[in-house]
Order: structure tokens, then sequence, then C-alpha cells
């Protein structure tokens, strides 16, 4: 029976896990409708330009030039400037909100998940894209949107004045090469997006490598400073490679595509000049054109690059939607060495034999003290992080080592958190008093303090709440502890325990 309901969770897990469509998605919001319609208005005015140098130049082939003619071509391209300037501010705002919706999405899906808090290779994997990559993938993402879809737009546009204007040929020449270029894109997705998945595995094993630098360096301990360097140049190493195969993908894909999109263009623009040789109104109105035309086969290569370095974005994307729901080790609780765990009550000890031993002995009685003793590795932490994940809301977890936000060091207030979890507790404030100087044993003592003057859990769970405490210290949280004890179970493991 037990396996098949882990096939069911396993199954219920893999449905909520979120596709790359979905996570940029997260992206789609007024501020994003408002920067599209700021990008077309500033391709439709870029092209307004052309139109008004090709009236210009005609005008000066017949003696007709105004200084007027020189008025409306500087005001349409400053203003398609001032359009361009304004989009970036609502693609920043929608950044902001989709990196903001992906970071609730996250805490909400993962809540409850302890038996993942000390899974180091997980966490190894995983918080990378919580510290920063996430972060920079929206951002990439708005960027290279608004990069691809300005110069897209742009082509579009001044290719239908061209067409008009000067030569049917032209736009169908333009079309012809970003065909080409597309065509060259999709051929070479595949090696490209490698290259690009292979340098964000090795990016981020740096910067995993990274969270460590502080106890190694800080600690003075040569010995593991230079354990820590060797393992740092080695990730350094490696990542280096993959990054320069990366560039060297996209670099090489990016100078062939401009080669080709030049040829094209520039052998239609040849054409048409010689099929109209005897007309030469209609030449200086091609020649101003020329400045533009140059500028816009430069941007079908930058539109091939944009095209290139999106397939990188979205490649990283998909690492960012695969580790949004990382999985806990099925095998956790078969770690505990439940015969070598004993849960002291009083003056009565008793020996567990499995998980459900343990949750019964606690949920006995409302009130009361546990001690949970047992020789080292035996699984005293694991045993207190699978009975929260069996309580879940109804105890409140406090780990080792932990990282935990509280009020006295930033002094955020969570908000109420609704019946139906869809609105998270977020303490997302700018804090204007974080208190600096405790040391480890104030710190440990004003957690103890706000968690037990600040939450209501049925059960609590302490891993080694004394570690850092001296003995006056540990004399008040002893006390405060006992308090605690009158109105709620307390399941704890002290630091100076014996295995008794």
């Amino acid at each position: 029976m037990q396996p098949t309901n882990k096939k069911k969770q396993n199954r219920q897990e893999k449905q909520k896990a979120i596709s790359r469509l979905k996570l940029a998605g997260y992206l789609v919001s007024p501020p994003l409708f408002v920067m599209l319609l700021l990008m077309v208005l500033e391709a439709v005015l870029a092209a307004a330009t052309t139109w008004l140098v090709i009236n210009a130049g005609r005008r000066v082939a017949t003696g007709h030039f105004l200084l007027g003619d020189l008025v409306w071509i500087m005001g349409a391209q400053s203003a398609s400037y001032v359009a361009g300037v304004i989009s970036w501010i609502f693609a920043e705002r929608a950044g902001y909100r989709g990196f903001g919706r992906y970071m609730l999405r996250f805490a909400r899906e993962n809540r409850g998940k302890v038996k993942l808090l000390n899974d180091r290779p997980m966490r190894e994997q995983v918080e990378p894209f919580l510290t920063g990559e996430t972060f920079k993938c929206f951002f990439d993402v708005i960027s290279e949107l608004e990069f691809s879809l300005k110069l897209f737009l742009g082509l579009i546009f001044n290719a239908l004045v061209l067409g008009a204007e000067i030569d049917v040929s032209l736009p169908f020449a333009y079309v012809g090469a970003f065909t080409m270029l597309l065509l060259m894109q999709w051929t070479l997705q595949k090696p490209i997006a490698r290259a690009y998945l292979e340098n964000q595995r090795m990016s981020n094993r740096v910067t995993a490598q990274g969270y460590t630098a502080w106890d190694n360096i800080f600690s003075g301990n040569r010995y593991n400073l230079r354990l820590w360097l060797a393992g740092f140049k080695t990730r350094l190493r490696e990542a280096l490679v993959a990054q320069v195969r990366a560039v060297i993908a996209r670099e090489g894909m990016s100078a062939t595509s401009g080669i080709v999109s030049l040829a094209i263009i520039f052998v239609t623009m040849a054409v048409v000049a010689v099929h109209h040789a005897a007309d030469m109104v209609f030449l200086v109105a091609l020649a101003t054109t020329l400045p533009r035309q140059i500028e816009m086969t430069y941007e079908l290569h930058l539109l091939a690059s944009g095209w290139n370095d999106f397939v990188d974005v979205w490649t990283r994307f998909g690492g960012v939607a695969a580790n949004i729901l990382p999985q806990p080790d099925e095998n956790f609780d078969d770690r505990i060495k439940f015969d070598r765990l004993v849960l002291r009550e009083g003056g009565h000890a008793n020996v567990v034999s499995s998980l459900g031993d343990a949750l019964r002995i606690v949920e006995a009685r409302p009130a009361g003290r546990i001690n949970v003793r047992g020789a080292n590795g035996v699984g005293k932490s694991s045993l207190l992080a699978s009975l929260k994940t069996s309580l879940k809301k109804r105890a409140y977890y406090w780990p080792t080592s932990d990282r935990l936000a509280f009020r006295f060091t930033s002094g955020a207030t969570p908000q109420v958190e609704t019946e139906s979890g869809e609105e998270e507790e977020e303490a997302v404030v700018q804090s204007g008093n974080e208190t600096l100087g405790f040391s480890s044993g104030e710190r440990q003592l004003k957690s103890l303090e706000e968690i037990i003057n600040s939450t209501d859990a049925q059960v609590y769970l302490f891993d080694e709440w004394d570690a850092n405490l001296d003995a006056a210290n540990k004399a008040k949280a002893e006390a405060l502890l006992d308090a605690l004890a009158k109105r709620a179970r307390v399941v704890a493991i002290s630091h100076r325990d014996a295995a008794g």
C-alpha cells in the first residue's frame, strides 16, 4: 500500500511542475502591454522618418528642399527615441512583477518540504536559482524580448515604406533574408542550446562554491582554505571552458547570419539600381535610403544574434522551471535508526520503533516537554524533520544553524496568511532598524523569545536550541522552554544531552 501512495504522490508532484511557457507567462501583465504599444509607436515613428527622408531626397533632386523637411525628420526620429526609452521603464516593471510571482509560486509549492532543508546536493542545485539566476533569467527574457521586437517591428515598418516608395522587391528581400536566418537558427538550435545549458550548469557550480567562501576564508584555517581554493579553481576552469564554447556557438552563428543578410539585401539593391539607371530622381531617393538600409541590414544581423541569445535565455529558463519543484529523498525516513532513539518525558524513556510511534507519543498530550536523545548519526534531526512533515502547520520547526527570518534582525512584520493559502506570508519590506552586533548566543536567545511570543503552534520542534548558549543564557532559555511546555508540546534536541 505504501509504494502505491508514493507513486500517487509523485504523479501529483509532476502535475504541479511548471513549464517554461507558463513561467514566462508570469511576465504577462499591464506593464508588458504598455511596453508593446510603445514599441509599436517607436517603430511607426522610425518608419515615418524613413518616409520623410525619401521625400526630402526627391525634393532635393527637383530643387524644392526646405528647412522644414529637416525639422520634421528630426522631430519624428526624436519622438521614436523617447518612445523607446519609456518602453524600457515598463519592461522593468514587467520583469519585477514576473520574478515576484515566481518567488511566491516557489514558496507556495515548497513550504513544508522540511526534508529538503539539509539536503546539500539538492540545495546546491536549486539555491542558485533563488539567489540570482532566476532574477537574471526574468530580466534577460524581458530584455531579449524588448530588443528583438524592437528590431523586428522596425524592420517590418521600414521595409513596407521602402516597398511603397522605392521598389516592391525590397520588402521581399528582407523577408527572404530573415527566413534564411530563421532556417539557420532552427538548424543549429539543438547544439547551441546544449552549449548554453552546459554553460548554465557550470556557472551554477561556481556560484554554489561561492556560498562557502565566507566560512573558509574568515575561519583562518589554512587547511580548509586550501581545499576550498582547489575546488573553486577546478570549477572555475570548467565554467570557463563551457562559457567559451557557448560564446563560440553564439558568435559564429551571428557572424554567418550577418554575411548572409548583407549579401541578399545588397544584391537586391544593385538589381533595383540597374533597373532604374535612367531615372535620376529615383536614384537620388534610393541613395538617401542607403544609410537606413545599411542600418537595417545590421539590424537583421542583430536580430539573428538576438534570437540566438533568446535560445540561450529560453534554455536557462528551462532550468528555472525544472527546479521550481525540488523533490525530497523518498528514503529519508529509512535513514533514521529508530531502535537507537529515545524520547524522554519526565522520568519516562520511550524507545520508538517508527515515525508512527514518535507521532503517538508527541500527540498523546496537549502540552509537556519531550527530549530526543541518541548518539550522533542515529537520526535525531531527521526525526524532527519527519515530524514537521507529518504535523504540517500544527508544528513550528526551528532547525539547527538556521537562517530563518526574525523581526528583531530585519524589522519585517509578516502578513496574516489566509485559509486558502493563496496569499503568502510576505515579509518583503525594507528594514529601517536592522539590529547588528548580536553574538550567536544572544541571537539564539532572542530568536527563541520571538518564537514563543509571536507564534501559536500546537507542537514545537527545536533542534539543538542550546548549541551556542553559555550557562547563564541556557538557564534563561530553559525557563522559556518550561513556560512554553505549559501551553504546547515541546520536542527538543539538546546540544548538551547525553545519549542516555
